[in-house]
């Protein structure tokens, strides 16, 4: 019998867990600091705020020693949901021992089929809301996405009816590919360290303290020319920034710059934000003019929610100055732990491509977070499905 968490249960008030009695004593720890000690293979903790993540680690001890180790990262459990992000208080559970890496998730209302991804690669789809990883190394990284869709008009947002019967008609009339826009996204992104460094006991483990982050928020169109959908300007083709996902690219729409210094005295945060360019040309490909796009649409509050957990709530809504169509819209809420995890959660148009990158002090290049590709600038109607993703590290 392996040292497994058995079960994990999510009340109002409590967070219950237990595990293979393995003999022994058991140690459980809450961010480092112990809440159980004894010889009974389960625990309950009511100290808790509600959508907020903690990690568990439960130590078994022999003759004094520390024998075996799991680590548990979850979120309490929030009664009251948001309409805006269906993932922003969803609880998302990653559990890691040395003979497996268990995901599992609150299930999103009116959907039965979750794909599940490994680094890139697609494993398999589940109709329940679990997946168990026993094919790992302990001195590696993983990469888990869970993704699924639901139709429109089963949509917790205002107007979903009104919405998913307009986006039907879209999905007739621009038939490419198997895309639909009647359909919303989710992706839920889970970052998990080397499973050897969260096995080791609690008092050995080294703590994190990352001083210094940097934040990444791009969007771009991958084509070198873009066609204006309005077929009587003169405007007939605009500039796009020819390029695939690169966190260092100086071609891009929008971007936004996030700079937090734990290590400075209030912690300040500094926030940069550019768009660039829109440039016409006439049917011949001749440049007609230029124009930037003004830097209001871009809107940062910053969220500080205890001492080394800092974050923020950004609203993107950035249109094209050269003609009339719909503006690059999304939004998000993002901390940053100077423990060195971050959770994440937004949701955007389902074009153009959106990029987003994190570099902590000790990280020589961006590391990515999340990409997506455009699914064609069509997309932008605000008649289409969101794309709502969230993203969290266990490390």
């Amino acid at each position: 019998m392996n040292f497994e968490i058995q079960s994990v249960t999510h009340e109002h008030d409590a967070i219950s867990f237990m595990w293979n009695d393995r003999g022994g004593l058991y140690k459980v720890y809450k961010d480092g600091m112990p809440i159980y000690e004894g010889t009974v293979p389960e625990c309950s903790d009511g100290d808790l705020k509600h959508a907020k993540m903690y990690t568990y680690t439960i130590e078994r001890i022999e003759e004094g020693q520390v024998v075996d180790v799991i680590a548990m990262q979850t979120s309490a459990f929030a009664q009251l949901k948001s309409k805006e992000n269906p993932l922003q208080q969803l609880v998302f559970t990653a559990i890691v021992a040395k003979t497996q890496i268990a995901l599992s998730w609150e299930l999103l209302k009116d959907v039965h089929e979750y794909d599940v991804y490994r680094n890139g690669r697609f494993i398999e789809t589940v109709r329940g809301n679990s997946y168990i990883d026993r094919n790992f190394s302990l001195d590696e990284t993983y990469r888990y996405a869970i993704q699924c869709k639901r139709p429109l008009i089963k949509s917790e947002e205002l107007f979903n009816v009104s919405k998913s019967f307009v986006s039907s008609i879209f999905d007739r009339l621009n038939r490419k590919g198997s895309k639909s826009a009647a359909e919303e996204g989710f992706v839920l992104v889970k970052q998990i360290g080397k499973p050897k460094n969260l096995l080791q006991p609690a008092m050995e483990k080294e703590r994190n303290k990352i001083d210094r982050w940097k934040f990444r928020y791009t969007t771009f169109l991958s084509d070198d020319w873009v066609a204006n959908p309005n077929f009587l300007s003169l405007n007939r083709y605009f500039k796009g920034d020819g390029r695939d996902f690169d966190a260092n690219s100086e071609n891009f729409r929008t971007r936004v710059g996030i700079d937090l210094a734990y290590d400075v005295e209030r912690s300040p945060m500094t926030f940069t934000k550019k768009i660039g360019p829109s440039i016409a040309y006439s049917h011949f490909h001749q440049f007609r003019e230029k124009a930037t796009a003004p830097l209001d649409g871009i809107q940062l509050e910053r969220m500080d929610h205890k001492e080394g957990e800092s974050g923020f709530h950004l609203v993107h809504r950035v249109g094209n100055p050269l003609t009339t169509a719909p503006s690059i819209d999304y939004e998000m809420r993002v901390i940053l732990r100077q423990d060195g995890t971050f959770d994440m959660t937004g949701f955007h148009d389902a074009a153009p491509h959106h990029e987003m990158y994190v570099m902590r002090e000790e990280d020589p290049d961006w590391v990515p977070v999340y990409l997506a590709e455009s699914k064609g600038l069509a997309w932008l109607s605000r008649v289409v499905s969101r794309q709502y993703w969230r993203c969290s590290n266990f490390e």
